[in-house]
């Protein structure tokens, strides 16, 4: 089975590493595709095995799976690229959450579904998140859910949540960065530790944190009230994170959800401007 990928920006070198390292597609079964020809021949390097073809028409006819790792409005382009000649036995999935698989089924005349990444499957972990439009082949379905197991935990996701659900696991990863990299600022504006060793014992925290959660050793109440002995130091700290924390996930998941609607507007706009013509 041949898969296909259009656009090898950041997500798709992510899917490319993580699809070809964990076996869950040979490199010799995958094309790649990007409008500057150069950028994906270039990953040939790392990846020597693979297809790099110069037309998105050439992949969509070589290819059993499409990803569309492009932006949304791009991706809504290329379907309409593609729609001549994709045929119903192939799929293809986007990526991105402003694009759902309602958009992609108007469109083409094959199976689509959506498959949001994260950065996390580069390491072959985290989650991807799953749409399938209502009525989607269950044979089909397991294709995409086994070939995620082996770099990922797949988490199908409903309509609805897809937005949330992205910015826990697709988002939070730099949302995550920016937080603790105030707190080795913060270290070091206090103390004058030097940067780099506090950002050691920041990112070995991390992981050492990462690693109590993966061997259900705490979940995050269970953590708090081991760390936080009563009249310890912890607790005093946590008394003024409380204090100064002011909702600011509330307002971070209200600006991914304006700007998530407003993309899905125009989006949705477009897409009927296909279907009407």
């Amino acid at each position: 089975m041949n898969w296909g990928i259009i656009g090898t920006g950041n997500m798709g070198n992510v899917l490319l590493h993580a699809l070809t390292s964990s076996q869950a597609v040979p490199q010799k079964n995958m094309y790649l595709y990007n409008r500057t020809f150069m950028k994906a021949y270039t990953l040939k390097e790392n990846y020597p095995d693979v297809h790099v073809v110069q037309t998105v028409e050439t992949l969509a006819k070589d290819c059993d799976i499409i990803l569309l790792c492009a932006k949304p409005k791009q991706i809504v382009e290329i379907a309409k690229k593609i729609k001549p000649i994709v045929k119903p036995e192939q799929f293809v999935v986007s990526i991105t959450s402003s694009v759902s698989v309602e958009n992609l089924d108007s469109i083409l005349p094959c199976s689509v579904a959506r498959m949001i990444p994260s950065i996390t499957n580069r390491a072959l972990s985290g989650v991807t998140l799953l749409t399938f439009p209502e009525g989607y082949d269950q044979d089909k379905k397991e294709v995409l859910l086994q070939s995620c197991k082996l770099f990922s935990t797949p988490v199908e996701i409903e309509e609805q949540h897809v937005r949330i659900a992205s910015d826990i696991v697709s988002c939070g990863p730099a949302f995550l960065s920016f937080l603790l990299e105030d707190m080795i600022q913060a270290a070091q504006q206090k103390t004058g530790i030097p940067k780099d060793q506090a950002t050691t014992l920041v990112e070995q925290m991390i992981i050492g944190f990462g690693k109590l959660f993966e061997d259900n050793i705490y979940n995050f109440t269970s953590l708090k009230e081991k760390v936080m002995v009563k009249g310890g130091i912890t607790g005093e700290g946590m008394k003024a994170l409380e204090q100064s924390y002011n909702d600011i996930f509330t307002d971070v998941f209200n600006a991914t959800h304006n700007k998530f609607y407003h993309e899905k507007d125009n989006i949705d706009e477009l897409v009927n401007q296909i279907n009407v013509k």
